[in-house]
């Protein structure tokens, strides 16, 4: 069982896993920045809203909060955005590593026939021989 996965690794397309390895770590890299930056900005921002918020109207503390809500819907949707494109290229790789393991099991397929054959004809010379 274990000679099998590696024979299934020994196929995987490891140049191209390795040339779009950058493209995908960057993207995390980007993501992570961007999280951790927004939960540090977040609680510097609350500290602060509360000193405001106890000097500002009600009316004023409500279009502050209104603002801030929209700034934090428009980074998540940035990091959403940035979360799907890391998913885009991790499904592009996983498509390619299909399409690889499709074409080594058709290939072992054929090698099976051809072996099969050659021991076919393998066991029909061993009778020839020893028919003589």
């Amino acid at each position: 069982m274990p000679a099998g996965w590696v024979t299934v690794l020994q196929m995987v397309p490891w140049t191209e896993v390795i040339k779009n390895a950058p493209k995908v770590a960057e993207g995390a890299v980007k993501l992570w920045n961007t999280v951790s930056k927004k939960s540090t900005e977040v609680q510097a921002a609350s500290d602060a809203d509360l000193v405001l918020l106890a000097e500002q109207t009600e009316l004023q503390a409500h279009a502050q909060r209104l603002a801030k809500t929209e700034e934090q819907v428009a980074l998540l949707q940035e990091e959403m955005l940035q979360s799907t494109q890391v998913i885009k290229e991790l499904a592009a790789q996983n498509a390619q590593l299909i399409k690889q393991v499709e074409v080594n099991r058709k290939a072992v397929t054929v090698l099976g026939i051809v072996v099969a054959l050659m021991a076919v004809g393998l066991v029909t010379q061993a009778v020839a021989l020893f028919a003589v």
